[in-house]
């Protein structure tokens, strides 16, 4: 099935008089199946998606043959959609310059999920080493499927906590794919918190998508202090210190000395995706300029 195709079924996914098919499970497996364009083996996706119990299986992606474990009739198969067939991640082209002037970074990846980013890192830099930090202890098993099944334990390091400014316990809702989040309510787990400050501060690309516990690290006094070529974070409405989470997000990267590009909105999530590049020492240009809309 060609992207085309694809992308013609998340459109009507989403209009008026066809979204209330999504809830027609068969069409919803259907729809689902069709993401099998970005892997290798895409029969063996077509048939794990149409098959009646959920399963968990390896693919090789298909531009990279980066190996990604995903939890099939989950949301695993819309986030796979998201970074491999939407490009969610596809950096910009002032952030593009920097990331190819990069060889073998150190990636830090706060709310790394099941290890999608990592891959898409990988793809880009196999010579990566990449440390990701997920909460979600269902999360962080199939992410350890991911990074046996590349076979790059010593390259790409998984700490199970929650992304925070210091060590401790958080209570955390889980079971919700990538939506998992902190969350004092009932039902929710204890689960450990991370300092992740001593992770970032040897980072050359920091992704940050933490479900509105952003907030946190962008405020703490340290992040300014630390020296990042690339940030790429998703802000959230949750907790946001300001009305518009966007200016506080720009504001929170430009403060700690980086350009920022915003790279889109997801107003049904209330997110978006900014991207903060390190500055060029030579380039005082008033801040204000900096900020670029990229579409």
């Amino acid at each position: 099935m060609s992207d085309a195709t694809l992308g013609v079924v998340r459109r009507l996914a989403t209009a008026r008089g066809f979204r209330h098919l999504t809830r027609f499970q068969p069409l919803l497996r259907l729809s689902f199946a069709l993401r099998a364009s970005v892997v290798r083996e895409r029969l063996r996706f077509v048939a794990n998606e149409l098959r009646r119990r959920p399963v968990t299986a390896v693919y090789r992606l298909r531009d990279s043959g980066v190996a990604v474990a995903i939890r099939h009739h989950s949301g695993d198969v819309l986030v796979l959609d998201e970074i491999f067939s939407q490009d969610e991640y596809e950096p910009p082209e002032p952030a593009r310059a920097v990331l190819e002037a990069l060889s073998a970074p150190t990636v830090a990846d706060l709310g790394a999920n099941i290890g999608l980013f990592g891959a898409w890192a990988l793809g880009r830099f196999p010579h990566a080493t990449i440390v990701g930090v997920e909460a979600d202890p269902a999360n962080a098993a199939v992410h350890r499927r991911t990074i046996e099944a590349n076979g790059l334990g010593s390259q790409w390091k998984l700490i199970e906590g929650f992304a925070g400014t210091e060590a401790g316990v958080a209570r955390f809702a889980g079971g919700e794919y990538a939506t998992s989040h902190a969350d004092e309510r009932e039902g929710a787990i204890d689960v450990p918190a991370v300092d992740v400050f001593p992770e970032l501060e040897n980072a050359d690309v920091v992704k940050i998508d933490i479900e509105g516990a952003e907030w946190d690290i962008l405020a703490d006094p340290r992040f300014p202090g630390l020296r990042p070529r690339v940030v790429v974070l998703e802000y959230h409405e949750e907790d946001s210190p300001a009305v518009d989470p966007r200016n506080a997000a720009e504001n929170a990267l430009r403060a700690a000395g980086l350009d920022v590009i915003h790279a889109g909105s997801k107003p049904h999530f209330g997110a978006g995706i900014v991207w903060g590049l390190a500055r060029p020492e030579c380039s005082p240009q008033d801040d204000a300029d900096r900020v670029t809309e990229h579409s």
